[in-house]
């Protein structure tokens, strides 16, 4: 019997699974919140219309479960369905959500990310305003590139003759300044649009900006150090029980969760020389590449790293210049795996040096004239910011509905890569290997889930597939994201099917093909083995039809062996 322990409780939402038994139903249903979705238990004839996506709402007691998935189950007095899903069997898999992005909140992994986004956002905001910063709405229709890079989207409007183009903004600096002549802390967060001609892992037309401006300061120091601090805010929340992100977030590699980042600084100079040392040569007029931003966090121990004081060929009119006028009062943050994370500069303070670089934005160039303090401000691109909290490899899976280059329709999308584990199983108990694939797919998400929780178990889940190649040796297919987890599961896998076992890995390919490849000449290899350690001539005759079956022609290898048989006998 049950046993209730609250009163009535009504949840709504929609329905993952449905499974009909006897008299019962069972009902799992995700409301949207949290990532385990509830089970609810219902009459036959209550879920009668209840199907797989079904949005519904139900209302009933919270009881002690019979069941060892769960702790509590929802038993439904009241069942009602709005809607069904005309498609309840819809290929889930990484390959169609990334075609159909309209799709991708149904990934129970992506969902989660939505949440984590979210919970990053609001954090973000909490940051700033407990630091005294006032967040400022900046216009994203506008006539300014403080860039002056040309990469803007022009925005047109037929009905309206004027010289005077008008673009979507690809920076809010120029605002924030204006904003900062009173308001003395600023900052924004929210839509910039860069025209980039860039298919990258780590670039989209339209992201958001975390841009900010601070009035009286006159140095980089303290950007650098405003930079970090949120930062290293942003990864004790992401890590914290209380910021609600679990460890599992993060795609590990060989350490699971981001640790706090120290404050580590070169010159543009010092890098160009320790680059110069390792064989990659930089010019002030083509600056860093990604390759030599992520080499320099590479020598840095593979840690952040911040380079001050570039080239004024590199940077906008607007930054200020040391004394000797060849470099700017900037820096850029550079992070693993992504390279350019953040950049920020003291801003020139006077209006005809302004004009003297080129700048034609009279109410900018006013604001010097009215009584204008030194400023200094950075920006952080949010999506790469998540990309690296969150270990997202590529940057168009941290947002709902990314824009890129050439790509500004929700359908379409590239791609998702696979990575293919050819596995032999070692029983301990010396017997043959017999295990189910069921087993095998079973054993594998339950060491995922009580690693990684259900990030990680949705992460491994959009791509696992389990083929039996031969009697010891099977292949699983992952995706490329999840198989950094796949590879911390496989060795805390001890047991299958009841039959105690290792899992050894073999190769790790990029196709089903290759795999069949690999083992093929692993078996080859094996009876080449064989070979050489056998006696009796019957066996090795056997052996060589086995390996010229396998080769499917005669090499020099199997007449050299048949003529030594053929001299024993």
């Amino acid at each position: 019997m049950h046993r209730s322990i609250c009163s009535f409780k009504t949840i709504s939402g929609w329905a993952t699974s449905v499974q009909k038994i006897g008299q019962n139903a069972f009902v799992k249903v995700a409301n949207g919140t949290a990532q385990k979705p509830i089970q609810v238990v219902a009459s036959r004839e209550l879920a009668k219309e209840a199907r797989v996506g079904s949005a519904l709402t139900v209302t009933g007691k919270v009881e002690e479960s019979k069941g060892a998935q769960q702790k509590k189950d929802l038993v439904a007095e009241q069942l009602r369905v709005f809607n069904t899903d005309s498609n309840p069997r819809y290929d889930i898999s990484a390959d169609n959500l990334r075609q159909n992005t309209y799709l991708r909140a149904r990934n129970d992994q992506f969902a989660a990310l939505l949440r984590a986004r979210s919970q990053i956002f609001r954090r973000t905001h909490e940051f700033f305003m407990d630091r005294d910063f006032i967040h400022i709405d900046t216009p994203k229709l506008t006539r300014n590139d403080c860039e002056g890079g040309g990469e803007v989207f022009d925005v047109i409007n037929s009905s309206e003759a004027s010289e005077e183009k008008t673009h979507l903004t690809v920076s809010s600096q120029l605002h924030l300044e204006a904003m900062v002549s009173r308001l003395n802390k600023v900052y924004t967060l929210g839509p910039a649009f860069r025209a980039e001609k860039q298919q990258s892992s780590s670039h989209l037309s339209e992201f958001h900006m975390l841009e900010a401006e601070v009035a009286f300061v006159d140095d980089i120091d303290k950007m650098c150090d405003l930079v970090l601090t949120y930062l290293n805010n942003m990864i004790c929340h992401v890590v914290s029980e209380e910021g609600k992100l679990l460890p599992e977030l993060r795609i590990i590699g060989s350490d699971p969760l981001p640790k706090p980042v120290e404050m580590h600084r070169m010159t543009y100079e010092e890098a160009v020389s320790a680059l110069g040392s390792r064989g990659q040569k930089v010019t002030a007029k083509s600056g860093f590449s990604k390759k030599n931003e992520l080499e320099l966090c590479k020598m840095n121990e593979n840690q952040p790293i911040f380079i001050t004081h570039y080239p004024v060929e590199q940077k906008p009119f607007y930054m200020a210049r040391t004394e000797n006028g060849k470099n700017t009062l900037s820096f850029d943050f550079l992070v693993p795996g992504i390279g350019e994370l953040a950049g920020g500069s003291v801003r020139e303070q006077s209006a005809e040096e302004l004009r003297r670089r080129g700048c034609g934005i009279d109410w900018y160039l006013e604001t010097r004239r009215r009584g204008q303090p030194p400023t200094a401000g950075f920006g952080i691109g949010f999506e790469r910011l998540l990309q690296y909290l969150l270990g997202v490899p590529n940057i168009k899976d941290t947002i709902a509905f990314p824009r890129w280059h050439r790509h500004y329709s929700p359908f379409k999308m590239v791609k998702v890569k696979n990575r293919y584990y050819v596995i032999r199983m070692l029983p301990n108990d010396g017997s043959h290997p017999n295990p189910r694939k069921a087993a095998i797919f079973q054993e594998l998400m339950k060491q995922t889930t009580e690693m990684f929780g259900d990030f990680g178990h949705s992460i491994i889940k959009m791509s696992l597939s389990v083929r039996v190649l031969d009697e010891d040796v099977i292949v699983i297919r992952v995706s490329e994201a999840g198989s950094k987890y796949f590879g911390a599961v496989l060795p805390c896998i001890h047991k299958i099917d009841k039959q105690p076992m290792v899992l050894q890995t073999i190769f790790i390919g990029r196709s089903m093909r290759s795999c069949e490849k690999r083992l093929i000449g692993t078996r080859r290899d094996e009876l080449h083995a064989a070979l050489g350690k056998c006696t009796t001539i019957a066996t090795r005759k056997s052996l060589l039809e086995t390996i010229q079956t396998m080769c499917g022609k005669p090499a020099r290898i199997f007449s050299d062996e048949q003529r030594k048989d053929q001299g024993r006998e």
